[in-house]
């Protein structure tokens, strides 16, 4: 036997069920109906078993919709099937000595988890865990109230989060949550309306390094500074304000993404004395990218290579464009040779080629594309052919 036998399983197997006849509350998971299988046998349904009511050790009542199973743990497994399911303490205690001993020796995650028990009571709301639940859900809200009410009405719930390790609420203002949002209309914050006007958060990239790529050439250690400007920090555009707190407060978010962007580089320039660094400058909130023309001409001046993202993006769309474009004309060619070669009415209903001949090419097209391809057929069938003088040699 490969697997062993849970609980549940046990107890049918000596009240003489088999893996062909059972209760209807249990299934059998396993797709071969077979009793050694990954989850020990036979499994609980879920429609039963949610409905069903277990005690904790200091005797609250919980329905099985609330607790968890399929744990492993110590060489355990805490299901349902084991009567061993699982639900955190409600009154959050770590101490607690009615608990399985191995769950009193975790830690981490399982700091509170509590074990409970089937039985076969009936449910009562009042005293179960659910019922604590909902009072303290009841205490953790009237505790935001009050934390909103101490700010003056100056705490975003959006930004508000509850603490339950010093049971209180905290505010961890942060603009680039605010960017994500798309926060708009009144900000508690402020204590006004956001500016209507929007816009997002510029950044100059310069790389100064060496090109190692003409190593063995008339130019070998050469090195290069390039600028990259006008680079966008958000994906979209927002209120300025959020832009304004965003280049203000969030620099090191920034910093961090160009990191890893460049990392592998700057592994090897830290770890392999390899020439290479980034620095970013300017960070501005602005409603539409600025440039200062004067300086880009002072910078190349100096040799430095200037080159602006918005042009990249602008370049990068038109090459994308037009490589599609080529691909459309190649694959508009391959399928008027095929038409050319086969007939329109010859192509398949349902084929690829029959949608996009319909897509791609106009009636009047495929009009002249048959007159082609009869015009062939005729000037094949009237092409003179050639005798041999000698017969076919056998």
């Amino acid at each position: 036997m490969k697997y062993r036998y849970n609980e549940l399983t046990k107890r049918l197997l000596n009240e003489g069920y088999t893996a062909e006849h059972y209760p209807d509350y249990v299934t059998i998971q396993d797709w071969k109906k077979d009793l050694d299988n990954f989850y020990g046998g036979f499994s609980y349904q879920p429609w039963w078993i949610y409905k069903q009511t277990f005690r904790t050790p200091c005797g609250l009542q919980v329905q099985g919709l609330h607790a968890m199973s399929s744990m492993s743990f110590r060489g355990l497994d805490w299901t349902y099937e084991n009567d061993l399911a699982c639900i955190h303490c409600p009154y959050k205690r770590t101490d607690c000595e009615k608990r399985h001993p191995y769950l009193r020796e975790g830690s981490g995650v399982l700091k509170d988890w509590c074990n409970v028990h089937l039985t076969g009571e009936p449910y009562s709301y009042e005293g179960s865990v659910e019922e604590l639940r909902k009072i303290r859900e009841d205490e953790i809200h009237q505790q935001k109230l009050s934390f909103i009410l101490q700010k003056n009405g100056r705490a975003c719930e959006k930004l508000m989060r509850y603490d339950p390790s010093e049971d209180c609420w905290k505010m961890e203002y942060d603009p680039a949550d605010c960017a994500r949002f798309r926060c708009s209309g009144f900000c508690p914050m402020k204590g006004r309306e956001l500016e209507q006007k929007r816009g997002n958060v510029f950044y100059d990239l310069k790389i100064t390094g060496r090109d190692y790529s003409k190593d063995g050439t008339l130019f070998e250690g050469e090195r290069f500074t390039r600028i990259t400007k006008g680079i966008r920090a958000l994906a979209y555009p927002v209120s300025l304000d959020i832009c304004k707190a965003y280049s203000r407060l969030c620099k090191d978010e920034i910093n961090w993404r160009v990191y890893n962007q460049y990392h592998r580089e700057l592994f090897f320039a830290e770890y392999h004395s390899r020439d290479f660094s980034v620095e970013v400058l300017n960070i501005r909130a602005e409603q539409r990218e600025s440039r200062d023309l004067l300086q880009d001409l002072e910078e190349i001046r100096a040799g430095i290579t200037i080159c602006h993202a918005s042009d990249q993006e602008k370049q990068e769309i038109q090459e994308k464009r037009e490589r599609r474009t080529r691909a459309r004309k190649i694959k508009l060619k391959r399928l008027e040779k095929k038409i050319l070669d086969k007939g329109y009415e010859n192509l398949p209903p349902h084929s690829i080629d029959r949608v996009h001949a319909d897509k791609w090419l106009g009636e009047e097209r495929l009009k002249e594309l048959d007159r082609l391809r009869e015009q062939r057929l005729r000037e094949e069938q009237d092409k003179p052919v050639q005798l041999s003088l000698f017969g076919d040699k056998e």
